[in-house]
């Protein structure tokens, strides 16, 4: 996937919370700041563009983390990612069970990253 973004054949998009999202993963693993820092400086390696956080995106994430978060639920990242993907009409492409079960009712259309065979997720 990072090779097809790289040669043009992909074009991936994501929230902005992504590297908010990054950084506190790898600062939940006790890392320093400093591989945070460069964790996310490796990120703009991979051809890609965020689309912004608005106080729009944000109200619709905090609706769908009331209505679907907590354990074993919609993660409150994950609930800007899906917020964000409405926003901008962009698919879901993931892993995570419980956004693939649920798409209809988080109103987003999901791939399931283990099915995809590449190409445009759309």
């Amino acid at each position: 996937m990072i090779r097809e973004a790289g040669e043009g054949g992909l074009d991936l998009r994501t929230s902005s919370e992504i590297y908010d999202d990054a950084i506190s993963a790898v600062r939940a693993d006790g890392a320093p700041l400093e591989i945070a820092r460069d964790f996310v400086a490796d990120m703009k390696a991979i051809p890609h563009t965020p689309y912004p956080m608005s106080a729009e995106v944000a109200e619709e994430a905090m609706s769908l983390y009331l209505g679907h978060g907590g354990r074993g639920g919609l993660s409150y990242f994950d609930s800007f990612h899906i917020a964000t993907a409405k926003r901008y009409d962009l698919p879901i492409l993931t892993s995570d069970k419980y956004m693939i079960e649920r798409s209809a009712k988080l109103g987003v259309s999901v791939v399931d990253l283990s099915q995809w065979k590449g190409g445009t997720p759309r």
